[in-house]
């Protein structure tokens, strides 16, 4: 690599959440750079919008001691990703291969308020097919694909959702705030939700958080069928899957930090599911 061009990314990696503006002075001390090419590169950076100075003033006057931030063309360059990188493209093919898999609906799921909606699905091949469809949405308390983004909400935002009426939908919905709390808990511990008649009748569901950069869940992915199709006995095998590409679309949308669930994950150094 040239070594203007690792001075210049060296420069630029300075600039994080927590030290979001520089001073000359600082960079230079920093990165050992001399300061007369670290002001060469960030003027070359300021030119392309990479990085923009903000004067400073002191007792009502601008002095020359000039902070520099990142520019606006970083967050142009952020929303171009963030357009291309579409949650749902990236899922689809590990929803494909959790298909072919066990011949199940996936689903995938995005928190929107106090529901949750399904913003893509891969059909069973079985004849007949889950009454769910993209765009539908459904309550956070009922269905192990919703109740996992509830799960994942702090205590006093899950409370919120709470306050409102609980609708029943089919003979297993939570009646109860101290029902979705149990769920909520066990949930927490094991990592997955699994549900079964509490959206349909006579229907199964069985979730895994995705999460973001930020390490908040914002999506769920499930496998969904009918009860006779789906037997408990099975779970840990859909579960184990399910956790596997979880994990791997976390990454896809920044989330750096080790899946949380299922610890063989983490001894597959980041290998696509076969």
């Amino acid at each position: 690599m040239s070594k203007t061009i690792e001075k210049g990314l060296h420069l630029l990696n300075l600039f994080t959440e927590e030290k979001p503006a520089w001073r000359l002075e600082e960079i230079s001390s920093y990165t050992n750079i001399p300061k007369a090419t670290v002001l060469r590169l960030l003027h070359s950076f300021m030119e392309y919008g990479y990085i923009q100075r903000a004067t400073v003033e002191r007792n009502g006057e601008l002095v020359e001691d000039a902070i520099y931030t990142l520019g606006i063309k970083f967050l142009q360059l952020g929303e171009l990703v963030a357009n291309n990188m579409e949650i749902r493209h990236i899922a689809l093919p590990y929803m494909k291969m959790l298909q072919l898999n066990f011949s199940e609906a996936v689903q995938l799921v995005e928190r929107s308020g106090h529901s949750g909606v399904y913003i893509e699905k891969v059909e069973s091949t079985s004849p007949v097919r889950l009454y769910t469809r993209v765009g539908r949405s459904a309550p956070l308390y009922a269905g192990a694909c919703t109740r996992i983004l509830l799960t994942f909400l702090s205590d006093e935002e899950i409370e919120e959702v709470l306050e409102n009426p609980m609708e029943v939908y089919a003979s297993n919905t939570p009646r109860t705030k101290e029902d979705v709390w149990r769920h909520i808990r066990q949930t927490r511990r094991d990592g997955f939700a699994y549900s079964a008649s509490e959206l349909v009748e006579g229907t199964v569901s069985i979730a895994v958080p995705i999460f973001n950069r930020k390490g908040a869940v914002e999506f769920s992915i499930s496998i969904a069928g009918f009860e006779a199709s789906l037997p408990k006995d099975n779970l840990p095998q859909y579960i184990e899957s399910l956790w596997k590409v979880a994990s791997q679309i976390s990454g896809k949308i920044g989330f750096s930090g080790p899946y949380p669930y299922g610890p063989h994950l983490i001894k597959n150094n980041g290998k696509e599911m076969e």
